[in-house]
């Protein structure tokens, strides 16, 4: 029931009609449907209310507002519709099996969602009713499809109750997960100071001509970018002063102030106690000493704190009617009693227009250039499509315009400096140009947009060696001193592999010695790199390994191996997540079978002219 009650709080869904055993969405008002599952159909406006709903817990996680268009773009739209059609055929299946959800264990459901619980954790129904007022709901309805979501939950843990995974697959997972190897390790760093010199003629000219391929430029991409974006936009708009004043009003409760206070609460088993706590503040102990000598626990302070922000009733009301430094009397509620003293009292107040002006202006500002800026967009996209160009449309509607040098794939600048306009969105996209002179736009995800041209592509080319000497020099220089370390290991190596001592050698050679606490193939344990790691696990025990590292070199030992212990706790976590894998297998096996027996149609044409999918 917890993990019900979970997937409900996080996965509250849109109500598609009907009651269970009938139609399920069906069609409103006479519209056509755009997707059909079974023998129930779903609407644009149905789909239009999940794929919206899908777009705020992106925004929300993401932390940016996704626009409808990039969030269709990213792949929600589909997801939207994959998951519809999922649950859809998920309900219809477990109807047609017999599985039914009492009313009760709904109404269990509903009041046990902590967004309908109040301070005190029980069912709050005005908290209920808000939430069917703000989604359009009946009671009904959402119940119903509670009842939905429990039913489903119940069909497919039949289904995920099945799966185990088999012990010699979790055995042999864990065997090579959790064996632990121990071993002496030197590592010969490069030397930055390292004094190699530079190459004569002839050794640069062999090492570029035998590497020439290393100094290969990209391929780079001119363009030319006219942009505007919200902000820019709302410095522009003119707001009157007359709706500047009528929003104040409007708003007028936003910008009153309640009367805060600095509360310190003492809370007690019983009234006796406080009353102690009273006599000994009367009798000169402070109140915080007083509470924990009582109590053992020193009193909660709440710094800065409105009437309804305190969680307790009964102890805000008596908070906020005390005078400054002042002891309340023993005050009752559902956790106890409470003493409470008020340190600071700060006044509540309205904030006048004036202080508010500018962000109202800022606001409305900002409200008017979302709208403002697709019709700018739409008189850019149209100036283009009659012939002018991008210079000439950029003036006509206050773009900034600029230029892009050279960019690569990577987004790398041909002058190798950095610029916060050029997104990877806007280099994946100028890559897209077949060829020069052609245009695209890009929307951009607080609302504006850029337009990009095309202007040149500057082919891949392999510079001559007096255009690159100085970095074929330092390429030069950086090779012979990672093969300077390679020596001094390689000669380590050999002398181990004789039976030297591996500490002794690093002393003589300069190297650093280290004899490693056992570790496993993730690293844990471990202070070295990867490539190190994987070299060991691949030795046999007491074999001298010799490795290139990006920084140096390095030589091994391995001197023990501990096997995984099949007793191990995370020996049952594997074969859990295993477990867990193999049942949303077995789950999707389960919904392409019952695609194909109970059916679905999805009118792409449709869905493309209703979200307008570019």
């Amino acid at each position: 029931m917890k993990v019900i009650l979970g997937a409900l709080a996080l996965t509250f869904v849109v109500f598609f009609g009907g009651d269970i055993g009938g139609r399920g969405g069906g069609s409103h008002s006479g519209a056509a449907s755009v997707v059909e599952v079974g023998d129930t159909n779903f609407t644009v406006h149905q789909i239009g209310r999940e794929l919206n709903d899908q777009i705020q817990r992106a925004s929300r996680f993401t932390g940016r507002q996704l626009d409808t268009q990039s969030a269709i773009q990213a792949g929600l739209l589909d997801q939207t519709i994959s998951q519809l059609i999922s649950r859809t055929l998920f309900d219809q299946a477990a109807q047609q099996f017999g599985v039914t959800t009492p009313l009760e264990a709904a109404s269990a459901a509903i009041r046990a969602l902590p967004q309908f619980q109040g301070p005190s954790g029980r069912f709050e129904r005005g908290q209920f009713e808000s939430f069917l007022l703000h989604n359009n709901q009946t009671e009904a309805e959402f119940v119903n499809q509670v009842r939905l979501d429990l039913m489903r939950t119940q069909y497919l843990d039949t289904i995920r109750a099945a799966a185990a995974a088999p012990a010699p697959l979790t055995d042999t997972i864990f065997k090579r997960r959790g064996e632990r190897r121990t071993a002496e390790i030197v590592i010969v760093a490069t030397l930055p100071d390292a004094r190699v010199g530079e190459p004569d003629a002839v050794e640069l000219g062999n090492f570029y001509n035998a590497n020439r391929t290393a100094f290969e430029t990209p391929e780079f991409r001119v363009a030319t970018v006219a942009r505007l974006d919200v902000e820019t936009l709302a410095h522009e708009m003119v707001i009157p002063e007359e709706d500047l004043r009528e929003e104040y009003e409007l708003r007028g409760n936003e910008f009153v102030q309640p009367e805060t206070r600095e509360i310190s609460q003492a809370t007690f088993l019983s009234r006796n106690d406080a009353l102690r706590a009273l006599a000994l503040i009367e009798a000169g102990k402070t109140f915080d000493k007083a509470a924990e000598e009582v109590s053992g626990l020193p009193p909660v302070v709440l710094v800065r704190i409105s009437r309804n922000d305190v969680p307790v009733a009964e102890l805000a009301n008596a908070a906020f009617a005390l005078d400054l430094d002042v002891i309340s009397e023993p005050v009752k509620s559902d956790l106890g009693w409470h003493l409470a003293e008020v340190s600071e009292i700060v006044p509540g107040r309205t904030i006048p227009f004036n202080e508010v002006r500018d962000t109202l202006r800022n606001e409305l500002a900002t409200e008017e250039a979302r709208d403002a800026i697709f019709e700018v967009l739409n008189d850019v996209e149209d100036g283009l499509a009659g012939g002018a160009s991008l210079g000439e449309v950029a003036r006509d509607s206050n773009l900034t315009i600029g230029r892009i040098e050279g960019v690569a794939r990577t987004g790398q600048l041909r002058d190798d400096s950095t610029d916060a306009a050029v997104t990877p969105e806007l280099v994946k996209r100028l890559f897209s140009i077949e060829q020069p002179g052609i245009t695209e736009t890009i929307e951009s995800r607080g609302g504006g947009f850029s337009v990009i041209r095309l202007d040149e592509i500057i082919a891949p080319r392999i510079p001559s060696l007096n255009e690159v000497r100085e970095q074929v020099i330092t390429a030069w220089q950086a090779e012979r001193v990672a093969a300077q370390a390679e020596e001094t290991a390689q000669k380590i190596a050999d002398r181990a592999r004789g039976g030297e001592p591996l500490e002794s050698l690093a002393g003589e050679f300069g190297a650093t010695f280290e004899k490693t606490p056992a570790f496993d193939r993730s690293a844990d344990g471990s202070t070295f790199s990867t490539e190190l790691i994987t070299a060991v696990f691949e030795a046999n025990l007491g074999e001298v390994i010799q490795q290139s590292l990006t920084d140096g070199a390095a030589v091994a030992k391995l001197i023990d191996i501990e096997p995984a212990d099949m007793l191990d706790p995370a020996r049952e976590e594997i074969s859990a997540a295993l477990t867990g894998q193999i049942a949303n297998d077995l789950v999707t096996q389960l919904a392409e079978a019952l695609r194909n027996d109970i059916g679905v149609d999805v009118d792409r044409n449709a869905l493309e002219d209703a979200f307008q999918i570019q």
